[in-house]
């Protein structure tokens, strides 16, 4: 796993870990503001990484290279870490391990509780026919892509990183994030959680936001109304670092 670091290394250290599909280039316009007010670290996700052709092997294996990497680089210690995604469900398993030291943790829908087998499958079987139709430019596959709610970058960006996909990532992906159970040792976790997701995917995290409330009753939950999955931090960059950084000053 390859790591991107902007900021001043004497300011106080965020890690930013992206979703499935896109690169670390979700968190740009993010970056742009907080680099001046901490150290930004990203995670660029084996599988997701234009520079190499890694594959992503499972939400447990990146959490532990994340960690080794910290604990290496900075102490076992760092202010906060936001996940989208995918990487909201890297970053419970970096907490549940309790090896670093994270004072604040923003989860954006990630998820924290199995699906279905049938869920699942269907999802790889949906993955696959959607990478195929962007690596061979597919018109319909990719006005699909340009009349969501992904800015013309992060379309881009997205087209760029599904090219690229192999089998291996996208099927290990599904496979690791959608059998994903929060193990209860993050029951131990001295980390203030927040937890986010869009009320339009109310349906698919639902069973995800019990086990959290469950598990953790003093996670604070926020819905946001008319936002879809990965919504907030992609096309609304503005109101997600505004969220950011009042709970940063609690």
């Amino acid at each position: 796993m390859r790591f991107i670091e902007f900021g001043d290394k004497k300011n106080l250290k965020i890690l930013l870990i992206h979703g499935y599909g896109v690169s670390w280039k979700m968190w740009t316009s993010q970056i742009d503001i907080l680099q001046k007010d901490y150290q930004v670290i990203l995670p660029v996700l084996d599988g997701h990484d234009e520079e190499n052709n890694s594959d992503f092997i499972s939400v447990q294996k990146s959490a532990q290279e994340i960690i080794s990497y910290i604990e290496t680089n900075y102490k076992s210690s760092v202010f906060a870490i936001c996940g989208s995604s995918l990487g909201g469900t890297i970053a419970f398993e970096i907490l549940a391990q309790n090896r670093l030291k994270v004072e604040k943790a923003i989860i954006d829908a990630g998820p924290a509780a199995p699906f279905s087998k049938l869920f699942i499958n269907f999802s790889i079987i949906y993955r696959s026919i959607q990478n195929h139709l962007i690596r061979k430019r597919n018109n319909l596959a990719i006005k699909q892509l340009e009349n969501s709610y992904l800015p013309k970058e992060a379309v881009k960006d997205a087209i760029n990183i599904c090219s690229r996909m192999s089998s291996k990532t996208y099927k290990n992906v599904h496979l690791s994030c959608f059998t994903y159970e929060l193990p209860l040792s993050i029951k131990d976790t001295k980390t203030d959680i927040l937890y986010w997701y869009g009320s339009k995917e109310a349906f698919l995290v639902k069973k995800s936001v019990k086990f959290i409330s469950q598990t953790l009753p003093n996670v604070k939950i926020e819905v946001f109304k008319r936002y879809n999955h990965g919504e907030l931090c992609i096309a609304n960059p503005s109101l997600f670092l505004e969220k950011c950084y009042a709970f940063f000053k609690l």
